[in-house]
């Protein structure tokens, strides 16, 4: 370490008729630690682990049908595309609805008409310059490279060959017959350009247009022209105006069940299953595992090649993903807007498209733009209503208040404080310290210090115990340059703090970091041959697997009994964690406030929640994707320091505490506290890392 400070501290029918269709709104019908990695992001993305920076592709935002200068796609227009699709050559072709035709757009940028007349409707066959459509709305490609076209307002699904000849394949008036659509709004189509599957959204089911090698004929594959919601096999299945399909990579079709607000499977058999969303439920966005999992309106889905499924949700402005069983808002804010960037916006996407580098593609339909996702690794993979600041060089705070993030444990989403402090470990180094005797949070970061931010370890006095509690020493174990300056020395037994430490945190000179998992046997702690440690407990997230979440009844932390400490896992209380991103010389402080034993904080207005650990390590494994996280302190007695950060205790002149207090007057009498707005473990402390600029 760069210093080392040993005992005492230094510190229809919308956009005429396209873009968000206007249906009628019913009611509900009820790792040992390596050194990390980076990731190669090149090339075909590894897109369940990618967050996304959005860029404009192609377009100007103003409404018209001008192909711009060649070479920049930006100075183009476009009237409410829809539909995207990419060739095998890497031109992408795009379903320009209220144009009425088919655009173009190569690799080097050159926008042109593929077929159709612009601002001209119709439903004639022929070459390019002779064919007509009628709000063309979505595209499909086989591996020949002739495009499928759902022609929602002829009613029927078209052919373009790659030389621009139209034909129609299926389809006549708008109708309820088993030939017939009645608002076809997506398709999709086998590599071989054989089968092909339409979203005939308000006949409410899934269509089937098989090739026999002379001719085509057309079949219900399942749902009825009755809306619904039912998992069933055939006719027997239900849908509510269904939007759009995709193939996965087994040959089943993915249907955006759009009234419904779910995502269904159906494979080619006919058996319908919900994957993901709950049906039947108003509009919603909430980010959680599959089946508590909640959308808008979803619109289109895209199964990229390594099985996520992305999802276009039209009312609530955003592209979410599905992935591991989960489901996240990879980008739009929830809003309707055009902001490129992190935090981006959308106006009514529609669908999403992949090229053959694996970069995402949306067609931002109320925006008259194509919009580009680009994979990037950062630190943070969701960023819907997060704010982000660099109050210092190298240190990224980034805040979330709100009740976005599901909670397994209580099976809701409650509202949460979190404060993430990311440290470039390039710009800042950090310091393992430890104190003789209890020291305040000013010591660490304040007036008079070096320290930028600092966070607390698990604490343990010989004072201020709950009511009846047995005094305590000293429970975390820290090294500093071979040096021990903390050992834990806590009581076996009787106690209301933790007896065991599962693994410890440590950085090598050459900054090496990882997480390893401790002998158990904590008289003496055995810290391995690492010069730099902090202990903590129990290790979330190890190897990228999270552990916690399986450790849950079979790990000796939980023996099934209700003291504490074992309980306090199992707990809805504050979480403090130390954890490592995938980026390399990075360093995440992370910080969920909550409520101690289900009891109101002292902040009341909102009432805060915080997380189990197994909650914890959901979290940070689905928006970090950390191979690494342990939890500091299972009680919420561990305290995240920014200096000049806000006040929020009350204190004259304020102590750089970014995280809230979680007791209230039951512990101290009062709220916040007669002795102590912080509940002494929060401005007194004995072990911390501190971060210092280099």
């Amino acid at each position: 370490m760069k210093r080392n400070i040993l005992i005492l501290l230094a510190l229809g029918i919308v956009l005429h008729s396209c873009r968000k269709t206007e249906l009628p709104k019913e009611s509900p019908e009820i790792v040992d630690g390596s050194k990390v990695q980076k990731i190669d992001v090149s090339g075909l993305v590894a897109s369940n682990d990618s967050a996304f920076t959005i860029q404009t592709y192609a377009g100007s935002g103003t409404a018209g049908n001008a192909n711009g200068t060649a070479g920049n796609p930006q100075t183009a227009q476009f009237q409410t595309p829809e539909g995207l699709v990419f060739d095998t050559n890497g031109n992408m072709f795009v379903a320009d609805c209220n144009n009425h035709v088919i655009r173009k757009i190569t690799p080097s940028g050159t926008v042109s008409t593929f077929a159709g007349l612009a601002g001209t409707s119709g439903a004639a066959n022929g070459a390019a310059t002779i064919a007509r459509f009628y709000n063309p709305i979505r595209l499909a490609i086989d591996a020949a490279n002739n495009l499928y076209v759902a022609d929602r307002g002829n009613a029927r699904i078209r052919k373009v060959t790659p030389a621009g000849v139209v034909s129609t394949i299926a389809g006549s008036s708008p109708g309820t017959g088993s030939a017939q659509f009645t608002w076809p709004t997506d398709v999709a189509v086998s590599s071989d350009g054989t089968k092909v599957y339409v979203a005939d959204s308000q006949n409410h089911r899934i269509q089937k247009v098989l090739y026999n090698g002379t001719s085509w004929a057309t079949s219900t594959l399942a749902g009825s022209t009755t809306p619904g919601h039912t998992d069933a096999t055939g006719s027997s299945a239900k849908f509510k105006n269904p939007s759009g399909v995709a193939l996965d990579n087994s040959g089943n079709i993915i249907v955006a069940d759009r009234l419904n607000k779910c995502v269904r499977k159906v494979t080619t058999s006919g058996v319908t299953t919900t994957i993901a969303g709950k049906p039947l439920e108003a509009e919603y966005s909430l980010d959680a595992p599959v089946s508590h999992a909640r959308f808008g309106e979803p619109f289109g889905v895209t199964v990229a090649n390594d099985g996520c499924i992305y999802v276009a949700d039209i009312n609530f402005h955003t592209i979410r993903r599905i992935s591991k069983g989960f489901v996240a808002t990879v980008a739009g804010t929830g809003t309707a807007g055009a902001a490129d960037g992190i935090s981006a916006t959308f106006d009514t996407p529609t669908s999403v498209a992949i090229d053959n580098s694996g970069n995402f593609y949306v067609a931002d339909a109320g925006n008259n733009k194509i919009r580009k996702m680009v994979p990037e690794l950062r630190t943070l993979q969701y960023t819907h209503g997060w704010s982000i600041t660099t109050p210092f060089p190298g240190v990224t705070r980034y805040r979330f208040t709100g009740n976005r993030f599901f909670l397994p444990s209580a099976g809701v989403n409650k509202s949460q404080n979190v404060n993430v402090l990311d440290i470039d470990l390039s710009i800042n180094h950090v310091e393992f310290i430890a104190t003789g005797t209890d020291d305040v949070v000013t010591g660490l970061v304040g007036a008079g210090t070096p320290a930028l931010a600092a966070i607390s370890g698990t604490y343990a006095t010989t004072q201020y115990g709950p009511p009846g509690a047995p005094q305590r020493n000293p429970t975390g174990y820290v090294r500093n340059n071979n040096v021990t300056l903390w050992s834990a020395n806590i009581f076996k037994s009787g106690t209301n703090y933790w007896v065991y430490h599962e693994g410890y945190y440590y950085m090598d000179d050459n900054g090496t970091q990882g997480m390893v998992f401790s002998d158990m046997n904590q008289d003496p702690f055995n810290p391995g041959v690492h010069k730099n440690i902090t202990t903590g407990a129990p290790i979330l997230i190890h190897n990228s697997v999270p552990v916690e979440i399986t450790r849950v009844s079979t790990h000796p932390w939980n023996p099934g009994v209700s003291t504490v400490p074992q309980n306090i896992r199992t707990a809805i209380a504050a979480r403090t964690a130390i954890t490592i991103p995938t980026t390399n010389n990075h360093l995440l402080l992370i910080n969920v406030d909550g409520l101690a034993n289900g009891t109101e904080t002292c902040y009341s207005n909102p009432t805060w929640w915080g997380m189990t650990t197994p909650d914890f390590a959901q979290f940070i494994q689905q928006y970090f994707h950390a191979p690494y996280a342990l939890n500091l302190d299972g009680g919420g007695s561990s305290t995240m320091l920014l200096k000049g950060g806000a006040n929020n205790g009350g204190i004259t002149g304020g102590l750089g505490v970014i995280n809230y207090p979680n007791y209230k007057a039951s512990v101290e009498g009062s709220c916040p506290g007669t002795d102590n707005p912080y509940y002494h473990q929060r401005t007194n402390m004995r072990s911390a890392i501190s971060v210092m600029p280099n």
